[in-house]
């Protein structure tokens, strides 16, 4: 058997469990993977909930945040983007490591060009 059809077959057994047996599969699938993996099938699933949300105008909103205002937490910044973009609460968690890599990157570009107004590019 393919891969992908052992990955259609798996999905199609969770989800004909019960609600506490799936809980206790992603418990422990998610058990055995690191930050990393988890992070990006966090990011899978959010390309997949909203398929319509253009990734780069949500970081590109961000980065406009923290370029008025460096001093914004990343929790305040993500909090504000699930709102605008309409995104369930249960994203916050990685809406927040987004804001903080993005707030990491404005940061080191202010470093790197102190006295240069930063433009965001409008696409």
């Amino acid at each position: 058997m393919n891969q992908e059809k052992c990955a259609i077959t798996a999905a199609r057994m969770i989800k004909s469990v019960d609600d506490h047996h799936q809980k206790l599969f992603i418990e422990g699938f998610l058990a055995g993977i690191s930050e990393s993996q988890f992070l990006q099938w966090v990011e899978w699933v959010c390309e997949l909930t909203y398929p319509d949300l253009v990734w780069s105008d949500l970081e590109m909103l961000m980065e406009k945040k923290f370029e008025k205002d460096i001093k914004k937490t990343p929790l305040d910044v993500a909090s504000l983007c699930q709102r605008r973009f309409g995104m369930s609460p249960k994203t916050l968690p990685f809406l927040i490591k987004v804001a903080q890599s993005v707030k990491q990157r404005v940061r080191t570009r202010m470093r790197r060009h102190p006295g240069k107004q930063q433009k965001v590019r409008k696409d």
